[in-house]
C-alpha cells in the first residue's frame, strides 16, 4: 500500500464505488511490485490507481475508500466513482495472461463486493477514446466486449 503521506497525491477520501476502470501499464520492463514501489517513493504526477496486477500476484497501492485519479478527466465519474486496476503489460504472453488471469478474478470479486455489473466495467479509452489503453488488451481481443465475455457475474 502506499504510504498514507503520499494518498492525497493520487486522489480524495471517501469515494462511492459505482464501477472498474481497466488500464493496461504500457510498461513491459516494471513489476507489481516494482510500480508500487515508484508510486510510494518516486512519481511526482497524480495519476494512480488501486490495484496494480501482473503474473505474480495483486497488490492493492490505495484504500478502497479513496477516489484516485486515473482517468486523465479531472472530477469525472471514472476518477471519482471507479476502482483503478492497472494489469501489467508484458511482451511475454504467457506471463501476461497469468496476470490477466488474476486481473479478472479481481474484477470479479470486486463486482461481487460492490453489486456491479458488467456494465459498470470500463476501459481507460471510454473516458479518453484518443488514448490507447489498454492496449494491451485491446491488440489482444480487439474490443472491450471481447475481453468481458471471460468475466462471470455471480449474481
Amino acid at each position: 500500500m502506499i504510504k498514507k503521506s503520499k494518498q492525497k497525491q493520487f486522489g480524495l477520501p471517501n469515494a462511492t464505488i459505482k464501477g472498474i476502470v481497466i488500464h493496461n501499464t504500457n510498461n513491459s520492463q516494471w513489476s507489481a511490485r516494482r510500480l508500487e514501489k515508484w508510486l510510494s517513493e518516486e512519481c511526482t504526477t497524480s495519476q494512480g490507481c488501486h490495484f496494480l496486477v501482473d503474473h505474480k500476484g495483486v497488490r492493492q497501492v490505495m484504500p478502497l475508500d479513496w477516489s484516485v485519479w486515473n482517468t486523465g478527466m479531472g472530477y469525472d465519474f471514472g476518477n471519482m466513482h471507479c476502482i483503478a486496476i492497472e494489469i501489467c503489460s508484458n511482451p511475454n504472453e504467457s506471463l501476461y495472461l497469468q496476470g490477466q488471469s488474476k486481473a479478472i478474478d479481481l474484477i470479479e470479486e470486486l463486482m461481487t463486493r460492490f453489486n456491479l455489473t458488467k456494465d459498470d466495467i470500463y476501459f481507460h479509452r471510454d473516458f479518453q477514446p484518443n488514448v490507447n489503453c489498454p492496449a494491451q488488451i485491446i491488440k489482444m481481443y480487439g474490443n472491450k466486449k471481447n475481453f468481458l465475455s471471460m468475466i462471470k457475474e455471480k449474481r
